[in-house]
């Protein structure tokens, strides 16, 4: 099948473009499931080009949408809401029927039965999760969305499932994903990959997805007016993909995520193995093979790590203590923290509006009180660190009083060995 190139830009109509393997994957699995993957392709797709070109109107292929019966008009509403949310944008919704092929009139069994499969992007949340409900209940095979501009990546994940997750008798599914280019976060990836994921859900026959991002980037504040956060796993995403993916299967699909309560330290420190942490990665320069140390997921990961007393990855810069680093980042999140612990009363709307919202004012205190137990840690053993992080440490410290600093690493240590529920 050859891929489909978009209408003329500024009519207003787009035609996103197909996988292009949807060919060969129509061949070769069940229908349910490559059309899972061409609605979630289909939904990043929309966004890098909404980004540059006004869209009214989106055409999406679905196969054998008459044979199967598909609720079309109840699926164009979950979409048009979540691309109203995320993009700001009413873009109405339309199917385009196409026959299966004829390989497909005769329907095939599953390669093994399933009932668990974990979203896995080779990151900390994603290596503790999989590993975790394994422990909890018992088989779970990961599935991995691979960008095919994020080449690098791709062979970390991979190696990762080769290496540590072969040894733990868990399978590594590969599902293909669009470019996601280098203008900024492509907001609905997490739609893509829970949707995307049905590929292999329907292949397995699974009832159950798990994603395992941690609470504070589910539920991401903003630190300025003009912050840009991730909406990957938001979860007004996450119910919308929830929705648009029991249509598409024609079953209900439960959709847990675990961490949802857990800071990233928590999730470190209960990590059952916690060998591999060092082979995960976070940064958005990973692209490139390495951390640079100074992006939002490294400095987040990189405290964490610190709190819990796990053994991290290397990272080529270290704003903790470099004032010729790029601190950004560092500073923006332990202002925030402070602000937080001392004066939550006191903050603007915009920063609390999320945690307020969601009630997540009690999950968002250990995370700020992990990032400046990660301090305390480093000032306890004379480390170097910034001038202006030793202010803020002393800021926190003249209200809380270092003891509760000191507690907050004692719980962390206790954490190891917990599981969260998994539904």
């Amino acid at each position: 099948m050859k891929r489909q190139s978009p209408l003329p830009h500024g009519v207003g109509s787009y035609r996103p473009p197909l996988p292009p393997e949807a060919g060969q994957l129509i061949r070769r699995h069940e229908a349910e499931g490559v059309n899972a993957l061409i609605v979630g392709w289909a939904a990043v797709e929309i966004e890098k080009h909404a980004r540059q070109f006004p869209i009214e109107r989106a055409v999406i292929p679905i196969y054998g949408a008459e044979t199967l019966g598909y609720n079309l008009a109840q699926l164009a509403g979950v979409l048009r809401e979540l691309f109203l949310f995320v993009l700001a944008r009413d873009i109405e919704i339309a199917f385009e029927n196409r026959p299966f092929q004829e390989e497909l009139d005769q329907a095939r069994g599953p390669e093994q039965m399933l009932q668990d499969l974990c979203l896995f992007s080779g990151g900390i949340d994603s290596h503790a999760g999989i590993l975790l409900a394994k422990q909890a209940i018992g088989p779970v095979d990961g599935v991995f969305c691979a960008h095919s501009d994020q080449s690098k990546a791709i062979r970390l994940v991979e190696r990762h499932g080769k290496g540590l997750l072969a040894q733990e008798g868990i399978r590594l599914h590969k599902t293909p994903g669009p470019s996601l280019g280098s203008r900024g976060y492509v907001q609905l990836r997490g739609f893509l990959y829970v949707v995307g994921a049905g590929l292999w859900i329907s292949r397995l026959r699974a009832s159950r997805l798990l994603v395992t991002e941690c609470g504070p980037t589910m539920f991401q504040p903003q630190f300025s007016p003009l912050d840009a956060v991730t909406m990957t796993t938001h979860p007004v995403v996450m119910d919308h993909a929830r929705k648009a993916l029991a249509l598409l299967m024609r079953r209900p699909i439960l959709l847990v995520t675990p961490f949802a309560e857990w800071t990233k330290a928590e999730v470190i420190a209960a990590s059952p193995r916690r060998d591999g942490i060092s082979h995960t990665h976070s940064c958005i320069s990973q692209r490139f093979g390495s951390h640079d140390g100074t992006c939002y997921g490294c400095v987040v990961r990189r405290l964490a790590a610190i709190a819990a007393k796990v053994r991290d990855v290397r990272y080529r810069r270290n704003p903790l203590w470099d004032e010729r680093a790029r601190g950004g980042n560092l500073m923006s999140l332990l202002t925030y923290c402070r602000d937080l612990l001392v004066d939550y009363g006191g903050m603007e709307e915009y920063e609390r509006r999320g945690i307020d919202q969601y009630n997540k004012q009690d999950l968002f205190r250990r995370f700020a009180l992990d990032n400046y137990a990660a301090v305390h840690a480093l000032v306890g053993e004379g480390k170097r660190l910034r001038r202006a992080i030793r202010r803020l440490y002393s800021e926190v410290t003249s209200v809380l009083g270092k003891d509760a600093l000191a507690q907050r690493l004692e719980e962390l240590r206790a954490h190891a060995g917990k599981v969260p529920y998994f539904g």
